[in-house]
């Protein structure tokens, strides 16, 4: 499974190909992107139901209900909840990619449709080694780290970038 630097650099790029890109935007979308972890603090299942599409589905429709009651004019409401719902997204998306070796394998992406552990097979992200006693855990936390860089964040750059190019000239109003 990827690390807490891998879902944030997704989380960015999917709440920016939304919406354009802004440092608290940013930091925000990290967040939302790594938080399906918090799963770890609760007396849950580890990559249960909160690492499921419907997990992010309610993240969306959460975050559009708090925007609707609390601001007076939602002009944007529903576009920062696609963003918000798409960035928690990416950690299901991540994770399915990601090489587990824990039983079960995988994550129940379909809660509460199906129970099943899913998995993609492909492990194009390396799984992190959390047993910090094993003589490879450094080594093989950085070369898992170094490799979802070299896989998202020029991914995250790009988005940011073309997120600011539209923010900066805004399409012409149609007469």
């Amino acid at each position: 499974m990827p690390s807490p630097l891998g879902h944030a650099l997704a989380g960015i790029a999917a709440g920016c190909a939304i919406l354009p890109s802004r440092v608290g935007r940013m930091a925000v979308f990290a967040s939302v992107g790594m938080a399906a972890d918090l799963d770890l603090l609760l007396p849950i299942a580890h990559r249960g139901p909160a690492h499921s599409v419907t997990a992010a589905v309610v993240v969306a429709v959460a975050t559009l209900a708090v925007l609707l009651i609390t601001r007076p004019v939602p002009a944007d409401s529903v576009r920062i909840a696609l963003a918000m719902g798409a960035a928690y997204l990416t950690h299901v998306l991540l994770d399915w990619l990601g090489a587990d070796g824990g039983p079960p394998s995988g994550i129940m992406a379909l809660w509460p449709f199906s129970s099943h552990y899913y998995v993609s097979g492909l492990d194009v992200f390396s799984g992190l080694e959390r047993r910090y006693w094993l003589s490879g855990f450094w080594r093989q936390n950085l070369i898992s780290v170094v490799r979802e860089i070299i896989i998202l964040a020029p991914i995250a750059v790009m988005v940011i970038v073309l997120s600011k190019r539209g923010d900066r000239h805004p399409p012409a109003e149609v007469e």
